[in-house]
């Protein structure tokens, strides 16, 4: 990866990693099923945005507090950049949205990622997927292709870096100040100067500051997919909650153990499940959720996104 603040283009690369595949809750003969804590949409959902929007909005209507957006590279439309989208459909959930990390610039990430935090008025996470594969690494043909344990490795200071990024602007670097034609303070927004390595060993530096003011939350909440080992030991490092999948091979209640003895809080989750856009809808349903033909909000509230997880 180059340096600069707004360092070379890179472009997202097909990931391998993904949530794994449960059924959509039943529906019980007594009445509608709670809505499970977080539901994850296939990538395929993200090549209809209308039916997308309706699936996402009937989920936050239902209550499902973090909605994840799936992304492969290669089926649907880019997750970030839809879940910018969907920040002013939507009301009380969390957006989510998969960011392949191995072939992308930490700067770009930590920019759109802000972004999305200002459009959905404080409601962003993230959930940084690896790529492995030498296709992926053909698509941007600056590197080649590593073994999961050293691009999860890589991930941990990804996120490290770009959570620098989204702090480097203070919290009231903006100032707005008409009278003198400045919108921010200088003295309060900060280079990074980050030096790490890669998933092949190379240096790879981020200089910064950010070019998009602080997110609403300071950090974002980051969410990681653990469907397997790598993953889940990379979620111990730097996660604030965890999708936890069979495949990992821990339970969550080894993982909370693990995390504690590092003096860190995680929040571990059974997912609930990939689901299509229409599976969406039929979830939400069943949970007893306002139909999907309904308005959306005019103006989403701003709420506690980032409670209880990392600052």
């Amino acid at each position: 990866m180059s340096d600069a603040h707004a360092s070379a283009t890179g472009t997202a690369a097909p990931a391998e990693v993904t949530a794994s595949v449960s059924a959509p809750v039943p529906v019980p003969a007594s009445g509608p099923a709670p809505a499970p804590t977080a539901v994850r949409l296939d990538p395929g959902a993200l090549a209809d945005p209308p039916a997308l929007r309706d699936a996402v909005r009937a989920l936050d209507e239902a209550g499902v507090r973090w909605i994840v957006l799936g992304d492969d590279g290669a089926s649907g439309a880019d997750a970030l950049t839809t879940a910018a989208w969907l920040g002013p459909a939507t009301a009380q959930a969390v957006l989510v949205p998969e960011v392949p990390v191995t072939h992308t610039e930490p700067f770009h990430v930590a920019t759109a990622t802000a972004t999305l935090d200002h459009v959905s008025r404080g409601r962003g996470g993230w959930s940084p997927v690896v790529q492995t594969s030498e296709a992926a690494a053909r698509l941007t043909g600056r590197r080649p292709a590593a073994p999961l344990a050293e691009t999860w490795r890589e991930a941990g200071e990804i996120a490290d870096v770009v959570a620098r990024l989204w702090t480097s602007w203070e919290p009231d670097a903006e100032i707005r100040d008409e009278v003198t034609s400045r919108f921010l303070d200088r003295e309060k927004v900060h280079y990074v100067d980050f030096t790490g390595t890669d998933s092949v060993g190379e240096e790879f530096t981020v200089k910064g500051p950010s070019i998009v003011p602080r997110p609403p939350q300071g950090e974002l909440p980051t969410l990681v997919s653990a469907d397997s080992p790598e993953a889940a030991e990379a979620a111990l490092a730097f996660a604030d909650v965890v999708l936890l999948a069979p495949e990992a091979g821990v339970s969550g209640e080894e993982l909370r153990a693990r995390a504690a003895a590092r003096s860190r809080e995680l929040v571990v989750l059974d997912d609930g499940g990939t689901v299509t856009a229409d599976e969406a809808l039929a979830l939400a349903a069943g949970s007893g959720a306002a139909s999907a033909d309904a308005p959306g909000p005019a103006a989403p509230s701003v709420p506690p996104a980032g409670a209880g997880v990392r600052r």
